[in-house]
Parts: structure tokens; C-alpha cells; sequence
């Protein structure tokens, strides 16, 4: 319970578990300041108690104490009994904690509400944006590749049938040319066996039949031509890929055309994919055929190199947003610890001097001049400071 003296305004707070052994009774208490006797049952008809404590105060009716027991100083003027330990001088306010008592305080709600929430906002955006701009990267690069492969195999089909109709004008025009002198003749040799792309090749063959095995009549490996059962040959060399390859061979048999891929061993022993497109040459009772053959990486490394540029233009752009969040939480924290570290600053000011003149010390100065609501709670506490002088001085003046 607080009183208040009114001749001088000193504060003093009473311990209510005290108040409570004079229940029933008139009680004054004596200010130590002026001397002033204040009647205590007056105080608490107006003055709001817990509930639990005083749930029926009855003090109004109460007898008056004897006069003498206002020389007992500054406390509660009752004989007899043990004086609540009231200080004269009143409550000794050192600026303890003035935080709203609540689990975070202003500087944590700021923190919360102008640097978490936003960053974790920026990050899910950026993280969407990233996953977005990888996977449109992702499909332009493999739609590309796509494009680049069948353009590639469309072009392999056009050099095989060019070359077929190069093969079969000349076996026209020279059809005493046997099959067994095909790689003799440089002429025809040089029309059967052309380059395609950087390593790819055509190569002239002939279908199996029930008489003859699979056998190549041309091909840029001189050890290849004429042997029979070919098949058995690539069979050691392919392994277990061999039976795609020769898959691909036997749907062209019957003068149709074929096209697939197939794995192949390379110079340096590597297996690599390759694209064969298979056109028949029309020769009359003669079952050869003419096979363009060229790696797939040929036609898609130019979209390779493309597909690792925009990877890495994607992860550069994934690291700036990274830096831009970085600098951003930098630069809002430290705005956050300034300006909050000011405005918390001002504030405990502020609660410092209203709990000063809560106690009865009039006369503390408030020297904030912010220009915002905090400058105006700093005027609203002057004036209020101001007025309760003034009402003292009164009160004062009437006595």
C-alpha cells in the first residue's frame, strides 16, 4: 500500500500483511519529513487493495488512535503495537530493470519483427528464385542439347544417303568393279570412306544372307575389310555392348533404313556413345549398304560447354543474393542495436523519471528533446510533473 503525505508529498509504501493486524481500527501516520499527520482509514476507502487481502475494509468506522501516538515518529501511530518499518526518508529508488517484464524486450522485438521475419522472408524468396533459375536453366540447356542431337542426326542421315547415291552412281557406271576390289579402288574408296565431323566416318558393308556372312567392303580400318564373320570381331571388341550395335544392323536388313545409338570403344579404349544412320544402296542383286557413324558428344559439346557456363553463371548469382543477404542482416542488425540501443535508452530515461516522481521527487529533470512520440511522452511527463507541484504548493498554501 502507498501513502502519500499531504502536506509535503512524500511517498511511503506500507507492507499490506502488516496493515492487516489493524484491521478495524483508525490509524495515522506521521510523515517524517514535515510531521504531518495523515489519517490512514480515510486513504483506504479510496485506495484499491488486493482482493484477497482486504475483501471487506471496515476502517472508516474505526475509534481513533490516542493523540500520543503521533510522537512515534514516522510510521503507523498505534500503542502497543510493533511500527511498520517505513523509512522516513521513503522508498530508496536506485533505477533497477524498467523492462516490461515480458519474456523479450523491445531491442528482442525489433530484432524479431525488422531482422528475423525479414531475412527469413528474403531467404525462402531467394531460395524459390535459385531452385526456379536452376531449373529453367536445366531446361533450356537440356532442350537445347536435345535440338543440337537431332539436328546432328538429321545431318548423319543426309551424309549417309548422299553417300549411298555417291556409291551406287559409281558401281553403276563401273559394274565390273567386284565387291573384293572395292577398298583397291582409291576412286571408289575415297567416295565410301569420307569423314564426318571430327572423328566420325561412313563405311560401306554388306547385309547377311543365307549364303554370306555380315561382311565390310569399306571402312577406314584396313583390318576389318573382308573378313568373314565380322561380327565375331566386334563381338570381342564391343562385349556386352555388342548386341545393341548389331540390333541396329539387322533392322536394316531388307534395303530399310536405320538409325540408333550404340556404345562403341574408342582409341584410348573409352566406351562412348555413337549415332549410326544405315541407308541401303540400290544395286540390283546386291544387298549393300552405306552406314554414317559419328560420337554423340561431337554434336552436343558445343551445349555442354553451354549447360557448365550457365551452371556457373547460376551458382555466381546464388552467391551475390547470398552476399546481398548477408550485408543486408549486417547493415538492418547494426541499425536495430544503434537505434534500439537509443530508443530503449530514452525509454528507461523516461520510466526513470516517472517511478522518481511516483515516490514524490518533484523536482527531477527530464532533458529529452526528440523531435517523435518518445519527445512528447518526455513533455507529457514535465507537465505532468509540473501539475503535481503545483497541486502540492496549493494544498500547502491552504493549511
Amino acid at each position: 500500500m502507498t501513502v502519500i503525505c499531504e502536506e509535503c508529498g512524500k511517498v511511503y509504501h506500507l507492507d499490506p500483511d502488516k496493515l492487516e493486524r489493524y484491521r478495524g481500527q483508525s490509524i495515522r501516520v506521521r510523515c517524517g519529513e514535515c510531521g504531518h499527520v495523515t489519517q490512514l482509514s480515510r486513504l483506504m476507502e479510496t485506495t484499491e487493495l488486493p482482493e484477497e487481502t482486504y475483501s471487506e475494509p471496515s476502517y472508516a468506522t474505526a475509534d481513533a488512535p490516542p493523540e500520543d501516538a503521533e510522537d512515534a515518529g514516522p510510521s503507523l501511530a498505534q500503542p502497543g503495537e510493533e511500527e511498520p518499518s517505513t523509512a522516513a526518508g521513503g522508498p530508496d529508488y536506485s533505477g533497477g530493470d524498467f523492462s516490461s517484464g515480458g519474456w523479450i524486450g523491445l531491442r528482442g522485438k525489433m530484432f524479431f519483427l525488422f531482422l528475423v521475419i525479414p531475412v527469413i522472408l528474403m531467404a525462402v524468396s531467394g531460395y524459390f528464385s535459385y531452385m526456379q533459375i536452376d531449373k529453367l536453366t536445366t531446361e533450356i540447356t537440356d532442350q537445347s542439347t536435345e535440338l543440337v542431337a537431332e539436328a546432328g542426326k538429321d545431318q548423319l542421315l543426309q551424309k549417309a544417303r548422299d553417300v549411298a547415291l555417291q556409291c551406287e552412281i559409281y558401281l553403276r557406271t563401273h559394274p565390273e568393279l567386284e565387291r573384293e576390289d572395292f577398298s583397291y579402288d582409291p576412286t571408289f574408296n575415297q567416295i565410301a570412306v569420307q569423314a564426318v565431323g571430327e572423328s566420325g566416318y561412313t563405311c560401306l558393308s554388306e547385309e547377311e544372307t543365307a549364303d554370306r556372312d555380315f561382311t565390310l567392303w569399306a571402312h577406314p580400318n584396313p583390318n576389318l575389310i573382308g573378313i568373314p564373320n565380322t561380327d565375331d570381331t566386334l563381338r570381342k571388341a564391343l562385349g556386352p555392348y555388342f548386341e545393341e550395335w548389331w540390333e541396329l544392323m539387322e533392322n536394316s536388313w531388307g534395303r530399310k533404313e536405320a538409325a540408333g545409338t550404340y556404345m562403341w570403344k574408342d582409341a584410348d579404349g573409352d566406351l562412348r556413345e555413337k549415332y549410326m544412320a544405315i541407308v541401303p544402296i540400290n544395286i540390283e542383286g546386291k544387298k549393300f549398304q552405306l552406314e554414317a557413324t559419328a560420337y554423340m558428344d561431337e554434336f552436343t559439346e558445343r551445349t555442354e560447354g553451354l549447360r557448365e557456363n550457365a551452371e556457373q553463371m547460376t551458382m555466381e548469382t546464388r552467391n551475390i543474393n547470398l552476399g546481398i543477404l548477408g550485408g543486408s542482416i549486417l547493415i538492418i542488425g547494426f541499425c536495430i542495436i544503434v537505434y534500439g540501443y537509443r530508443l530503449t535508452r530514452k525509454i528507461r530515461y523516461l520510466t526513470e523519471a516517472a517511478d522518481r516522481i511516483s515516490v514524490g521527487d518533484l523536482e527531477a529533470e527530464i532533458e529529452v528533446r526528440s523531435k517523435d512520440e518518445i519527445g512528447s511522452l518526455a513533455e507529457a511527463i514535465s507537465r505532468m510533473q509540473d501539475s503535481l507541484r503545483f497541486s502540492i504548493e496549493r494544498l500547502r498554501r491552504r493549511r
